[in-house]
C-alpha cells in the first residue's frame, strides 16, 4: 500500500521550511513564494484526500508537487536555502511518484 501520510508529513515539512523563507526574502521575492507555497498547500490538501486506491488521481497530485518543485527552482537561483526546499521536494515527489508506479 502507498505510505501518503508518510509522503504529506514529508511534503509539509518542506513547506513550513518554504514558509519560514518568505520572512528573509525581498518583498517582491517574497511574494512570488506566497504563491507557490499557496499552490503547494493545495495540492497537499488534495493529496490528503485521495486514497491509495485512486492511483491515477494519486500520481496526477504528484506531478502536481513536481513541477511546482520547478516552479520553486526557477525562483531560486540566487538563493542557496530555496534551492535546497526546491530539491528536497522534487526528490520527495520523484519517490512517490517511483513508489506509486512500482504498484502498477
Amino acid at each position: 500500500m502507498f505510505p501518503i501520510k508518510t509522503f504529506l508529513e514529508r511534503f509539509g515539512e518542506i513547506l513550513s521550511d518554504l514558509d519560514g523563507l518568505t520572512e528573509d526574502c525581498p518583498p517582491e521575492a517574497a511574494e512570488d513564494l506566497d504563491d507557490l507555497n499557496a499552490e503547494l498547500e493545495d495540492a497537499l490538501m488534495l493529496l490528503g484526500e485521495l486514497r491509495a486506491e485512486d492511483g491515477e488521481d494519486l500520481v496526477g497530485a504528484l506531478e502536481d508537487i513536481r513541477a511546482l518543485a520547478e516552479d520553486y527552482r526557477a525562483l531560486a537561483k540566487r538563493d542557496a536555502d530555496l534551492a535546497d526546499c526546491a530539491e528536497r521536494l522534487a526528490m520527495a515527489a520523484e519517490l512517490a511518484l517511483g513508489g506509486m508506479r512500482s504498484q502498477e
